[in-house]
């Protein structure tokens, strides 16, 4: 156990033997397991589970939250697992549905992505994250069309998220669209200056137009950031 979780545990043993009422004790454990730090957010969420005492609510709230710290932790089938929970103690939360549709995805699970994909957008058809995560499943299935209508909906909702752009970007590029391809990948570098597959991107878009230069410049950064960045 590193010290930092050492302290976190400790914080939390002694809040449980201090004066603090039932009720302060559950409200810390709710504020860590929806905050943003992942190993306060797995041990609030952890604590809320295992209580045995708390309602569907607060516990399809703990299940989505940890789920999404394991994901962050790469640990995507006990991920699914928690989405499962939270979907069972709330069957109509779109973000559960949406979270293990991408958990899905990354696993390379299409089908069961596209389901969940498509039950988040029909709950909430103004969530972004549902909206780009059904885009992201159209693409796989080569429906780019579809996939720029999503993504564009998603985009007009929070036009603040680098990925949904770069995401749009690959699309037009698969439909040779490489003008608009670039036009979008421009907006995600300013938005996340990190982003390797815009850069990518990018200069596959410019290759194709015959920017040579411009081409590798932003196929040499794109690696420079990630160099497994082509076999994403």
């Amino acid at each position: 156990m590193n010290g930092r979780v050492f302290a976190i545990l400790l914080s939390a043993s002694t809040l449980l033997a201090g004066p603090a009422s039932a009720q302060n004790t559950h409200d810390t454990y709710l504020a860590w397991c929806t905050g943003g730090d992942l190993e306060r957010k797995m041990l609030g969420c952890s604590a809320l589970i295992n209580s045995g005492q708390e309602t569907p609510e607060t516990l399809a709230i703990a299940y989505l939250n940890r789920g999404n710290a394991l994901v962050d932790n790469g640990q995507i089938d006990v991920a699914i697992q928690d989405y499962d929970q939270s979907l069972k103690n709330n069957p109509l939360s779109a973000e559960a549905f949406c979270r293990r549709g991408i958990a899905f995805e990354r696993k390379a699970d299409f089908d069961r992505a596209v389901v969940d994909c498509e039950n988040a957008v029909k709950l909430d058809p103004k969530n972004a994250k549902a909206l780009t995560c059904r885009g992201s499943t159209r693409s796989h299935k080569k429906e780019f069309d579809g996939a720029i209508e999503d993504y564009t909906q998603a985009i007009l909702l929070d036009p603040n998220d680098a990925r949904t752009f770069r995401m749009r970007a690959s699309a037009y590029r698969e439909k040779a669209q490489y003008d608009l391809a670039i036009q979008d990948c421009d907006q995600a570098i300013k938005l996340d200056p990190d982003d390797a597959v815009a850069y990518y991107v990018r200069g596959l878009s410019k290759q194709k137009k015959g920017d040579k230069s411009g081409a590798k410049a932003d196929i040499a950064k794109a690696k420079q950031l990630d160099p497994k960045v082509d076999q994403k």
